[in-house]
């Protein structure tokens, strides 16, 4: 497992806060139109995720090598486990009676955004060519 840098975590926590604020709004927004728990949540990650990808590859990670399919691949698997991580939490969340809670989805985004980076870490962003040190 490669070690997570400072600098790498800070920059990861960057782009987590835009496309936090970005998804949190669109949950917010759809919840506010009635589109319920799952639907919102679902709308949230999933009209973020398409910048998220390019922006931990060349910003956080400070990937270089040419971009593979497999990579692509492997970005979106993660983003799956770590969303059915979300929704596992959301899960819970409901049965212990935080129904459309705004507050219940923030807590779960967290869950979402400390797997994400756990996952990408070890099994998509691997393989590059910087520095060791960085």
């Amino acid at each position: 497992m490669r070690r997570l840098s400072f600098a790498t975590v800070a920059r990861y926590g960057a782009v987590g806060v835009a496309n936090t604020l970005i998804g949190y709004v669109i949950i917010v927004s759809a919840l506010w139109l009635g589109a319920g728990d799952y639907l919102a949540n679902a709308l949230g990650y999933g009209l973020g995720l398409w910048f998220a990808y390019l922006l931990h590859r060349h910003w956080t990670f400070q990937v270089s090598h040419r971009r593979t399919l497999a990579e692509v691949v492997r970005f979106y698997v993660s983003a799956a486990i770590s969303y059915a991580a979300n929704v596992g939490f959301l899960t819970l969340a409901r049965s212990a009676g935080y129904v459309d809670n705004p507050l219940a989805q923030l807590a779960a985004m967290g869950v979402y955004s400390l797997t994400f980076l756990l996952i990408v870490n070890v099994w998509v962003f691997t393989h590059n060519d910087r520095p060791a040190g960085e």
